[in-house]
């Protein structure tokens, strides 16, 4: 079992802590733009989050063209450098940081500052879910890899079949029945390379770990909850890639 540590150079392309929440049902987003003083040494960068719905209609047998419905969801504020952010929604708060992450002792922290601060503006009915997402990029070398050099649940091709693969997609969901916890885990082959040239393979290794309950905006659970979502991230993280994958980015 390839021991949980500290990477360095770790392959995170986006850490995201999310609440989601049961709102007031006197709460308007717009109540959010009051928040742009409070955020403007961290997060000034203000952005309106929309909502929409597709409305189809079929009149005397002929379908009209499709009309978008909707209006202000929320309130997205990043950082200058676009790195992090933070959305303050009707149903939720959301933080995002992307690449390079720092470290959970500096993200954490700075989350659940922000937390209080849409607790204190939405008032929020309860919280109905929490969830720790990272997602990473593992680079391979070459279109013909051997992905179990990399990930230690791959794809399986019947030994019959041409092994060279253009693409794949798993996904499964692992349950801690012990402490009532989730986490779908996704796998992919991403052959783009993120606009590198040569394109750069990578497997793409999505954990979204989760909890669904009703919690209250103060509840003290909810800190050591999203302790035990990242020991459960970090046990799939460490376990899924390979030992040799896993010094690459110490």
């Amino acid at each position: 079992m390839p021991e949980p540590r500290y990477l360095r150079n770790a392959p995170l392309t986006e850490a995201i802590i999310d609440f989601r929440v049961k709102a007031s049902a006197k709460l308007n987003a717009k109540i959010f733009m009051d928040l742009k003083p409070s955020l403007a040494a961290q997060l000034p960068i203000m952005e309106e989050q929309r909502q929409f719905q597709a409305r189809f209609e079929v009149v005397h047998g002929k379908e009209k063209t499709p009309t978008l419905q909707g209006g202000i969801h929320g309130y997205r504020f990043k950082a200058p450098d676009g790195k992090t952010l933070a959305q303050f929604r009707v149903d939720g708060f959301t933080v995002n940081r992307l690449r390079p992450y720092t470290r959970w002792e500096a993200l954490f922290p700075q989350a659940m500052e922000l937390w209080r601060l849409y607790c204190n503006t939405a008032q929020p009915v309860t919280v109905t879910r929490l969830a720790l997402r990272y997602i990473n990029r593992i680079e391979i070398s070459g279109s013909n890899a051997d992905f179990d050099a990399y990930v230690r649940a791959a794809p399986i091709v019947p030994p019959e079949i041409p092994q060279s693969l253009s693409g794949f997609l798993t996904r499964v969901t692992i349950q801690d029945r012990e402490r009532n916890i989730t986490a779908h885990v996704a796998q992919a082959l991403d052959a783009s390379g993120q606009n590198q040239q040569p394109a750069q393979p990578a497997i793409i290794l999505d954990i979204d770990a989760f909890k669904l309950g009703q919690f209250a905006i103060d509840d003290p659970t909810i800190e050591s909850t999203f302790t035990q979502l990242r020991a459960f991230k970090n046990l799939i993280f460490f376990n899924y890639l390979t030992e040799e994958t896993l010094r690459r980015y110490e």
